[in-house]
């Protein structure tokens, strides 16, 4: 089995949420279902345009008598502006706590909480062999280190994209890609149940009635690489890398062109590169309406 490690997420920073319209506030803002959070377990989500497209993608944490956003810092000043022009009269304080609390991942052989006092840690909401996600002071540090192997960021970052797993915006376009394309369903980021939000409509849409005609796949590739490469099959382009950090890496891919190519078992180029489905990615066909 895998060692057991913990890595500080520094690529990202922490908000605060507080009042007594603050779950409410959000609710009608994001792609997933708040209804189901409880103390200590935290929801992947997403904020939109109107149009359906991809603004943020962050968790949402219940801290007992607030909320705290996890979202990817350079992003963050953007998200805090936008929550703050949305949230008019509602009665919810927003303000960046990243100076006292810290975002921590366990990932490797997992097999139980750590019990720490003034921290919170749970399955990671996409995808379970992510590992742990948790929050608390950064003095927990030391005593994480205690537990398990430290690790780097660059480690996790590994970890994540050896399961395939994406993170807004590097591999999810701002104001260009729809959440289906970027695997949203299956990493548990979507709800189709729950009530109106910004860009349900089109969101919904994607999912009854549009072909989803790109996805987000893996890739393998023992070289150099640089982000917006194009992988090609015959001089056509296949895919898109979004990002890469040898070996694992992930690509935007048009799907008929990888079918086909795939079908007639063409080779890829860059040569050596081999492009995937992730494992937990399930791929239906849709009316073309």
């Amino acid at each position: 089995m895998s060692e057991t490690k913990f890595s500080k997420l520094t690529n990202r920073t922490l908000l605060k949420l507080s009042g007594s319209e603050a779950l409410d506030f959000l609710q009608n803002l994001v792609s997933n279902d708040l209804s189901a959070l409880t103390p200590g377990k935290s929801v992947y989500t997403a904020l939109l345009t109107p149009q359906g497209k991809f603004l943020f993608d962050f968790f949402v944490v219940d801290m007992g008598d607030w909320l705290l956003v996890d979202t990817d810092q350079s992003r963050a000043g953007d998200l805090l502006k936008r929550l703050t022009m949305y949230k008019l009269r509602s009665d919810v304080t927003i303000e960046d706590v990243s100076a006292g609390q810290s975002a921590f991942a366990i990932f490797g052989s997992v097999s139980n909480e750590p019990k720490i006092t003034d921290a919170q840690f749970s399955e990671d909401p996409r995808l379970p062999a992510l590992g742990l996600r948790g929050y608390g002071p950064i003095t927990i540090e030391a005593e994480l280190a205690q537990e398990y192997a430290k690790a780097e960021l660059a480690d996790y970052t590994a970890h994540r994209l050896s399961l395939g797993v994406p993170e807004g915006p590097a591999d999810i376009q701002v104001e260009k890609n729809f959440l289906l394309e970027a695997n949203f369903e299956e990493l548990n980021g979507v709800s189709f149940s729950k009530g109106c939000y910004i860009g349900q409509e089109l969101t919904a849409r994607t999912k009854y009635r549009a072909k989803i005609r790109k996805r987000l796949f893996q890739f393998t590739f023992d070289g150099e690489l640089e982000v917006g490469t194009s992988i090609t099959a015959d001089d056509k382009e296949i895919a898109t890398v979004t990002s890469f950090q040898r070996p694992f890496g992930l690509a935007m891919t048009r799907l008929d062109a990888y079918e086909k190519a795939d079908k007639d078992h063409i080779p890829l180029l860059p040569e050596g590169i081999r492009l995937f489905k992730p494992e937990y990615v399930v791929l239906t066909e849709k009316a073309d309406e």
